[in-house]
């Protein structure tokens, strides 16, 4: 049986189906796949555990891909419900917690039983004495003196976002994840504020793990946490209190703005070093132990009166010296430490031009050898270190007046140019200065100083002197008209000079360099020659009207051109005009008899005109005059007067007519029929009759408009 036959088309198209069909359903079902959020949710969830463990196999890219996102849910969800978070750490800090109290009870039992154990020896007695020339309690210089410790660790920590922002440590080779130690001490403290209810400002200041003790320095934006072995002194704490508030003074914008860069406190890392402290116990002989403190008792008795009344005078000084030092101008004190046998110790920020801590002690009757300043510099933002900085950058006239109000420097009073010039320009880039005001100054010029300018500016010849007083330049002597000219123009822009005065100097002028202005203000044409003479223009040849208008008009006006002497010069235009204007006034045009028709030696004639009444309107054009053409008709006497007016009007007309056709302004041409032609005067020659029937042209020169 035969099929009945397709299309090509049709055929492809179905094997095209037949073949492509399972594919095409299997895309249909992807695409549906893709577009079910929810479908596509339980696969991804499916393979989701799985992809978790070869990721971590295969690196920590995926760790930190999604450390912040579970930061800033764990962050966000404590501060949302911090509750959920202190239930699920109790159970693991409450007892890290209990045992921090008992051990901090057993070191309280430990040291006090060394005090009662050392009270009744000779050690003792030595340490009571030192206890009570150093101002301590006898329990700290007992465990100063028999305990070990060593700082470990230090970290920096920010309070806001608990990030470790500098750890160092005693021992290079020691490593901590510093985040991670961050971490747990801020979990610890914020598990101690809402076991015991405490404020926010409140915090946990030391715990022991172990043979180890962590002590926390606060601050207002980071914190300090020391991780020690042994028993540390009191010492330490103020140390780390120091460091502390050190940090805040040198880098507390960058604390405050914190946006988790550590980066930028790694500065701070010789200060912190400074504080990994170590102390070790000496191991010496207990009789020379014993000999140097009945030595030292002999003498701390025998000098007990005068020493104490030398101590209560000289800590008198010190309290009094430290008191004025911090209230100084461009000093801050952070650290004040009075030592009875050894240096005394200041530490702060000073600023390089504040008055020095040596000259304050010796005012204080303190030795100032004895005192050692340990300064970090800084510019200081007061006024009156503002002004010492204002001072030492510009200098201080006399009888200038500056002032500083906030960062805005006020100046009154008479002040010179030149030092207030330096300051209009760089007056703001003084550290605290932000404004200059200068109202209520009064510029004062150095005519010595202003002359030297002007010489400056325009170099003086040799046959000038000058003289600026009151600010007025007096000019004498002869000057060529090329250095006064600029003078005139440019002196009244230096700075002490409003005036000039030149009725004792004569201005020379040069005759080439004249000629030079003329020419290059004028130009000069090719057929015209130009010459000074007793600084008069002369000018010879031929040179077209426009140019000689424009010279006539303008020459007196060039330095150095008093006349204008152009007689000899012809004007071109003027000269084409009146030959123009000869040839079309004495040139007839003919007519036939009784007709208003062109003889021909009439039209020979009227051909050769429109050429020439161009050339004429040219030339009067170029000349700025107004000129019009009358076309004067004229008729034989033989016919009757009116037929002749008639007569004569059109053949005015016709030469009009031919004139127009050949592109001429029939507005400029004006037709008039005079009839027969006046008679000859007495001596002129008559004409031949045939003269009579003729056209005759006349230019007129019309006046010229107001």
């Amino acid at each position: 049986m035969r099929l009945p036959s397709m299309d090509p088309g049709e055929e492809l198209k179905e094997l095209r189906r037949l073949i492509l069909s399972p594919e095409q359903q299997e895309l249909s079902e992807l695409r549906e796949r893709l577009g079910d959020k929810q479908l596509r949710a339980r696969e991804v969830a499916g393979v989701l555990p799985q992809a978790l463990k070869l990721s971590r196999a295969h690196g920590e890219e995926l760790t930190r891909a999604l450390q912040p996102a579970v930061e800033g849910s764990v962050r966000e969800s404590i501060g949302s419900n911090p509750q959920i978070f202190v239930e699920a750490l109790h159970p693991i800090l409450g007892p890290m917690v209990r045992r921090s109290i008992a051990e901090s009870m057993r070191r309280l039992l430990q040291s006090l039983n060394q005090t009662l154990e050392h009270t009744f020896s000779w050690r003792g007695l030595q340490w009571r004495l030192e206890a009570w020339r150093t101002g301590k309690s006898f329990a700290e210089i007992v465990m100063l003196r028999s305990l070990v410790y060593r700082v470990e660790q230090l970290f920096l920590i920010h309070r806001e976002t608990s990030l470790s922002l500098l750890h160092v440590a005693a021992d290079a080779a020691v490593t901590q994840d510093s985040d991670m130690v961050a971490g747990m001490l801020s979990a610890i403290q914020d598990f101690a504020r809402d076991s015991f209810k405490t404020g926010d400002d409140a915090a946990l200041e030391e715990f022991r793990i172990g043979e180890m003790q962590v002590w926390i320095a606060p601050g207002r934006h980071a914190y300090l946490a020391a991780v020690i072995r042994g028993n540390p002194p009191r010492e330490l704490r103020t140390t780390l209190e120091e460091a502390i508030d050190s940090v805040h003074i040198l880098h507390g914008a960058a604390l405050a703005n914190f946006q988790g860069d550590a980066a930028v406190f790694e500065p701070l890392r010789p200060e912190l070093e400074s504080c990994l402290r170590a102390q070790y116990q000496k191991t010496k002989g207990e009789a020379k132990r014993n000999a140097r403190a009945w030595l030292f008792l002999g003498a701390a008795a025998a000098l007990l009166m005068m020493a104490f009344l030398f101590a209560f005078q000289s800590h008198r000084h010190w309290r009094d010296f430290v008191k004025r030092l911090n209230a100084e101008p461009g000093v801050a004190v952070t650290a004040a430490h009075h030592h009875w046998f050894g240096p005394s110790q200041i530490a702060g920020l000073r600023d390089p031009l504040s008055t020095d801590g040596a000259a304050l002690a010796k005012e204080a009757k303190l030795n100032p050898a004895r005192i050692h300043f340990d300064w970090k510099d800084y510019l200081a933002l007061d006024p009156v270190s503002v002004q010492r900085r204002f001072a030492q950058r510009f200098g201080s006239p006399k009888g200038a007046v500056v002032a500083v109000e906030g960062s805005t420097v006020n100046i009154s009073g008479p002040a010179p140019y030149e030092w207030l010039e330096p300051i209009r320009r760089d007056g703001t880039q003084v550290p605290g200065v932000t404004s200059v005001v200068e109202r209520d100054a009064t510029v004062v010029y150095d005519p010595f100083l202003a002359l030297q300018r002007f010489k400056g500016a325009f170099p003086m010849p040799p046959t000038v002197k000058g003289v600026v007083a009151n600010g007025t330049l007096s000019l004498a002597g002869t000057a060529p008209y090329e250095w006064v000219a600029p003078v005139r123009e440019g002196a009244l822009r230096i700075p002490g000079i409003t005036a000039i005065s030149g009725d004792d100097l004569q201005v020379e002028f040069d005759p080439k360099l004249v000629q030079e202005r003329f020419e290059a203000r004028f130009g000069l044409p090719d057929t015209v020659n130009a010459t000074m003479q007793n600084r008069s223009l002369v000018l010879s040849g031929e040179a077209s009207h426009a140019w000689l208008d424009r010279v006539r008009r303008g020459a007196s006006e060039i330095p150095g051109i008093r006349a204008l002497d152009d007689h000899k010069v012809e004007d071109i235009d003027q000269r084409a005009f009146h030959q123009s204007k000869s040839v079309i006034e004495s040139a007839y045009v003919y007519f036939l008899v009784n007709k208003d028709n062109f003889a021909t030696e009439g039209f020979a004639a009227l051909s050769r005109l429109p050429d020439e009444i161009r050339r004429c309107f040219s030339a009067a054009q170029r000349m700025g005059v107004n000129v019009s053409l009358e076309v004067r008709g004229y008729a034989d006497a033989a016919g009757a007067e009116g037929a002749n007016a008639d007569l004569s009007r059109r053949r005015a007309e016709a030469v009009r007519n031919f004139l127009i056709s050949c592109g001429l302004d029939g507005a400029m041409m004006k037709p008039l029929g005079l009839g027969a032609p006046p008679l000859p005067q007495a001596g002129e020659k008559s004409l031949p009759e045939e003269s009579d029937r003729r056209v005759a042209l006349r230019v007129v020169i019309q006046p010229s408009t107001p």
